[in-house]
């Protein structure tokens, strides 16, 4: 199970989601720009899909992207944690985190599926969340289908620049599918899935659903938080030292206490 043990925190923790970066709804810039407004950052947990669509390795990149990870490398570069948990339009990653990678990618850790963090005396758990709804089978043969090695290989040897409009042929079609599964939030499922991971963590940030919801399960005193996005609200959970939780928007250059 990867975790991080944060023994004595001297700084704070960020948790952001779903910014679905390109040049006109989301700028790369604005999400750059807060990045480097972060106060005091002690560790910052990303909970996947970065960009519309990212294709990791370098070759890939645009200056959009660039200017991204510079943001990223730029908190790394302060000894700050960069945590990186992989979503669904996050593809090509290294299926080893190994140095060479490390070099490459500006975060310290990278997670494919969920992570833990210990906290003061406060453990807190972490994923993406797109495959919570397991009744979603489309969605997740097409995940299969595009995250898978074979798919993969083919992609890395292609052409920056044919790689990069099929990929975006790909998010387009993603897109169109299954809209009933997308307008509908998965009760049922979230809350089965809260029932199972609250016993071990005081708290549980999930992603992916672009909404803002706390779920409880019976008998647990912990409680499973849908973290909102940033595509739409320009939001940021901040996590204090002993574990107080606020919730900011950034606009105009400032983060702004809405929680």
């Amino acid at each position: 199970m990867p975790e991080l043990n944060v023994s004595e925190p001297d700084g704070l923790l960020y948790i952001v989601t779903d910014s679905h970066l390109d040049e006109n709804i989301a700028p790369a810039a604005e999400f750059s720009e807060m990045l480097a407004h972060l106060e005091n950052p002690h560790t910052v947990v990303f909970l996947g899909d970065l960009f519309i669509i990212w294709l990791a390795p370098p070759k890939f990149w645009t200056d959009m992207h660039r200017k991204v990870m510079s943001g990223f490398q730029g908190l790394k570069d302060k000894g700050c944690n960069v945590v990186f948990i992989a979503g669904n339009r996050d593809m090509l990653l290294p299926v080893t985190f190994n140095e060479r990678w490390q070099k490459r990618l500006p975060f310290t850790h990278l997670i494919y599926n969920d992570w833990y963090l210990n906290w003061g005396q406060k453990r807190y758990g972490f994923i993406h969340g797109d495959t919570i709804n397991y009744n979603d089978r489309q969605y997740l043969r097409w995940k299969a289908l595009t995250h898978n090695r074979a798919f993969e290989a083919l992609f890395r040897i292609m052409p920056a620049q044919v790689a990069r409009w099929i990929a975006e042929r790909l998010e387009a079609m993603l897109v169109e599918t299954n809209k009933e599964f997308k307008i509908h939030f998965p009760e049922k499922e979230m809350q089965e899935f809260a029932a199972s991971v609250l016993p071990e963590v005081d708290q549980y940030f999930v992603g992916h659903f672009h909404l803002d919801r706390l779920i409880e399960a019976d008998g647990c005193s912990s409680v499973l938080r849908v973290v909102p996005d940033w595509l739409s609200q320009r939001t940021v959970v901040r996590v204090r030292e002993q574990g107080e939780i606020e919730v900011f928007r950034f606009q105009n250059g400032i983060l702004n206490n809405v929680q």
